[in-house]
């Protein structure tokens, strides 16, 4: 067996072998928007070979993050197959120190990280000498309690621009760790991504953008009824009397029936308190957070205080 760099063309084995391992198809718009044509870079993968058969793969994918007020290129830990022929023979820890090492020799990324799951989470600490670096709750709150009313200022929002840049920027300014969210990030992350449908909602007064929540609706068990999860929280803490009025339009705005609303929210987030009182609680399967650091800022990446995080950080979501 042999590890090699993804080329051209790779991807239609990598598609063959998604579906091997997952039972069910990939879909092609959705790889080339994550691994071809995000902003931040392109083609993090190594390949695990047979002779012609792909046996293995490990793609992260890059984005660009501030770490303590300095631009640097991160990885966020993606898609891991192995070729159901070949497990127990040590193709993902193979893959992985190939890759970290050209990642961090070669490309200057200064943190690999991701949000393990109960099955990988042990190899990335005691394997791949990744760091834990905190368990991420989901906040949640019974939409039973909220009244459905539309709001007048509060429209739907088709493009990014430098006014909600601005405002995310702002509400990230009080951590050191964090996903460059500028314009053009959210544009592909929510905009342009060919699996999900998001929605944005933003509320202006005289003409200006004041706050905005990108949503996402998710299917329960009850037929006909939604979870809302709030992927993207850009109400800056002086605007939190707003929350309550993006929910109630929300919740107006949706034609299905709406059990919770759902968001991730540090607890060093000082606008985390103010979602406790106005009824988000700790609920759901708890996350863990974790990152492969080898450079100079290792301490502050070290530090979960210091990262803002959503749901958007995540592939999952």
């Amino acid at each position: 067996m042999e590890i090699k760099n993804f080329k051209e063309g790779d991807e239609y084995q990598i598609f063959k072998l998604f579906e091997l391992v997952f039972e069910r198809p990939m879909n092609p718009e959705y790889w080339y928007w994550r691994f071809q044509n995000n902003p931040a870079g392109k083609h993090m993968i190594k390949l695990m070979w047979s002779g012609e058969t792909l046996v293995g793969h490990y793609a992260v994918s890059p984005v660009q993050m501030s770490v303590n007020n300095t631009t640097v290129l991160g990885a966020l830990s993606m898609t891991t197959m192995t070729h159901p022929d070949y497990g127990r023979r040590g193709i993902f820890g193979s893959l992985a120190e190939a890759l970290y090492k050209d990642l961090e020799e070669n490309k200057n990324v200064q943190a690999i990280w991701g949000f393990p799951n109960n099955n990988s989470h042990y190899g990335f600490i005691k394997k791949l000498k990744w760091n834990d670096l905190g368990v991420i709750n989901h906040l949640i709150k019974d939409s039973e309690k909220i009244e459905s009313e539309k709001n007048s200022n509060i429209k739907l929002c088709k493009v990014f621009n430098n006014n909600h840049e601005n405002i995310i920027k702002s509400i990230t300014s009080n951590f050191d760790v964090k996903v460059d969210r500028n314009a053009k990030y959210l544009n592909w992350r929510f905009n342009d991504n060919p699996n999900v449908e998001y929605i944005t909602f933003e509320y202006t007064e005289n003409m200006e953008v004041e706050a905005f929540l990108v949503v996402k609706k998710y299917p329960t068990e009850e037929e006909g009824v939604y979870n809302i999860f709030i992927v993207e929280n850009g109400i800056p803490f002086e605007k939190l009397e707003l929350l309550p009025k993006f929910l109630s339009h929300i919740k107006n705005h949706f034609e299905v029936s709406i059990k919770t609303f759902n968001i991730w929210l540090s607890l060093f987030d000082k606008r985390h308190i103010y979602l406790e009182r106005n009824g988000f609680l700790i609920g759901g399967r708890p996350t863990y957070l974790g990152s492969r650091n080898q450079s100079e800022n290792q301490n502050i990446l070290k530090d979960f205080r210091n990262w803002y995080f959503s749901y958007s950080d995540s592939d999952v979501y």
